[in-house]
């Protein structure tokens, strides 16, 4: 349970080369804003990959205060319904579900931005529970929990989608959440925000 991104994926890539260089000009963009983007173990030191064979990252577990951090813990987090006002307050959360606190926006609690590690490999390492679905793909996922380098693993999954249209996205965030993804990644690849749209088969 958690806020988390699926990812439909074929046993190996089409252009992964391509979509590994683009991810990379996505993460430059998401550095500026402020967000560390680290190996996939969370380590403030440690550098993403974005190489032939796989893209490993994950935010820093020790992410620079400042607007991407607050203090406190939070339980299960959630997006807040963003069609709703925002309470009066200083405050990120703006609300409550069963799990923990609705945030107005994606934070890194105490400073703490590392969560799973995102691992697109380029060859599908399948095991004995492994199963393709009726696409031939496999199921893959990234728990984010709502940290700051959610932005970034919502790029690397619309550039897989984009390079390889085999791939299915799904997300537990709605459009609202996805806007900043959409242009980021837009940017990167050099085409309209519409056709990243397209692509993505999520809630409004």
């Amino acid at each position: 349970m958690g806020y988390t991104h699926y990812l439909e994926r074929p046993p190996e890539f089409q252009n992964f080369g391509a979509i590994a260089l683009a991810t990379k000009l996505c993460c430059e963009a998401v550095r500026k804003l402020g967000i560390d983007i680290v190996g996939g173990h969370g380590e403030p030191d440690s550098e993403p990959e974005f190489g032939y064979d796989r893209i490993w990252f994950n935010g820093s577990s020790k992410q620079k205060p400042g607007q991407w951090t607050a203090e406190g813990d939070f339980g299960i987090v959630w997006p807040s319904n963003k069609s709703k006002p925002m309470p009066s307050s200083d405050t990120v959360v703006s609300g409550q579900w069963f799990g923990g606190a609705e945030l107005e926006k994606r934070i890194a609690p105490n400073g703490d931005g590392s969560y799973e590690t995102l691992n697109i490999s380029r060859v599908y390492k399948a095991n004995e529970w492994s199963k393709k679905d009726e696409n031939g793909n496999y199921f893959d996922f990234c728990k984010t929990a709502y940290r700051p380098y959610d932005v970034l693993v919502m790029c690397a999954y619309l550039v897989a989608k984009y390079y390889d249209n085999r791939c299915v996205i799904g997300s537990d965030g709605q459009a609202s959440e996805w806007k900043i993804a959409v242009a980021i990644t837009a940017k990167a690849l050099t085409t309209e925000e519409k056709a990243l749209w397209k692509l993505l088969e999520i809630g409004s």
